[in-house]
């Protein structure tokens, strides 16, 4: 008696489109196995295209499951649920050629393992095959269109929406909360005033700005990544650029091409990169925990008050380590308070740089742990 994998399939990740189809697919197969007293010994499911092949990770491990023998056959919906290229097709028959998959049933389609039932299988995968690639063609032939009429064919930008015109159209129109925050974003670039950490400090603590929530993630803060990627899009300049070649846009545009051509300027000038901070202790400490190195970072509140925390860098490779940051002023306060214990002057304490100093010359090792600094002092010569 055949044991048989039942396995599901549906296009796409998303949860609002075919949102039953891997539930549909479950139950009329369990229902067809049950019908014809078929042996199933696993239920396989994902959400994935067919369309390449190599991308459905739970489609290969059940043919490397079939090749160890756990399972001869297979119970899909339709042929074009197991193949939709021809490597997985041409995969399906070597099975059927060499044994190692001695049946296929499908509620929708009839099957027979001979060569006639072969050919006719071929001809379903050839179809479905066919089926993508036109759908591939007029996908592109309508992406083509949509963007010789101005309009962006796929996600708007974080400071546009999706919508519908009056018509009914898909078109892109400004998004109520983040367009005036961006184009503010835009503004307070181009001033020259802002590197991008700074910049980014601006609009996500004192401007609020958060990214868009779709179904499956957003709603956080702005990376700096995704803040490059604004200055670098020339999408806000009401243009679309596709493989080189602009198209103008229908959309409203926050600055000029003028005004994008010196915002890439300014990318490139040392101005606008990244700044990078002296911390004043940085390269003394280390964890008290893991022995790892301890580094500094700077944080802004939404207040915009900036604070400066020193945390391990957990760089001790299969150890967890969990200590807490510390902030710099008790940092400070705990190191005057162990010098002046022991007689030090007060004067050579206040100064930053003169602390540094200090405890380059007369400590060899700070550590951190649980929020407390531990002090050795060098031996006296």
């Amino acid at each position: 008696m055949h044991r048989y994998f039942i396995y599901c399939r549906k296009s796409t990740e998303d949860d609002e489109h075919q949102a039953i189809s891997l539930e549909s697919q479950y139950r009329e197969l369990t229902r067809f196995a049950e019908h014809y007293s078929l042996v199933v010994v696993g239920v396989l499911s994902e959400s994935k295209s067919a369309r390449v092949p190599g991308r459905r990770s739970v489609f290969t491990q059940m043919f490397q499951r079939i090749a160890r023998g756990e399972a001869d056959g297979i119970i899909a919906w339709h042929p074009d649920r197991l193949s939709r290229n021809a490597v997985d097709g041409g995969q399906i028959i070597h099975y059927l050629d060499t044994g190692k998959l001695l049946d296929l049933r499908f509620p929708t389609f009839t099957f027979e393992n001979s060569p006639q039932g072969k050919f006719m299988l071929m001809i379903m995968f050839g179809h479905s095959k066919y089926e993508v690639d036109t759908l591939s063609e007029h996908v592109k032939r309508g992406n083509r269109t949509k963007r010789e009429l101005g309009w962006l064919p796929g996600p708007a930008p974080i400071g546009y929406l999706n919508v519908r015109s009056d018509s009914g159209a898909r078109v892109i129109g400004r998004d109520p909360e983040r367009f005036p925050v961006i184009k503010k974003l835009w503004e307070l670039f181009l001033s020259g005033n802002y590197s991008g950490p700074e910049l980014l400090s601006v609009v996500t603590s004192r401007l609020s700005l958060r990214t868009r929530r779709t179904w499956r993630m957003g709603g956080g803060r702005m990376s700096r990544s995704a803040l490059y990627r604004i200055l670098r899009n020339p999408f806000y300049t009401g243009n679309l650029v596709y493989q080189g070649q602009w198209f103008p846009g229908s959309h409203e545009p926050m600055v000029t091409v003028a005004e994008f051509n010196r915002a890439q300027k300014l990318l490139r000038s040392t101005r606008a990169r990244p700044r990078r901070y002296r911390f004043a202790y940085s390269g003394l400490l280390r964890c008290g925990t893991c022995s790892a190195t301890v580094t500094a970072e700077l944080h802004t509140k939404p207040s915009g008050k900036e604070y400066i925390y020193y945390h391990c860098t957990h760089g001790k490779v299969g150890m967890a380590c969990r200590e807490a940051a510390i902030e710099e002023r008790e940092l400070e306060r705990q190191i005057v308070k162990f010098f002046l214990e022991r007689g030090a002057k007060s004067e050579s304490l206040f100064d930053r740089a003169g602390m540094r100093y200090f405890l380059a010359s007369k400590v060899s090792s700070i550590t951190l742990r649980g929020k407390n600094v531990h002090i050795e002092l060098k031996p006296l010569s």
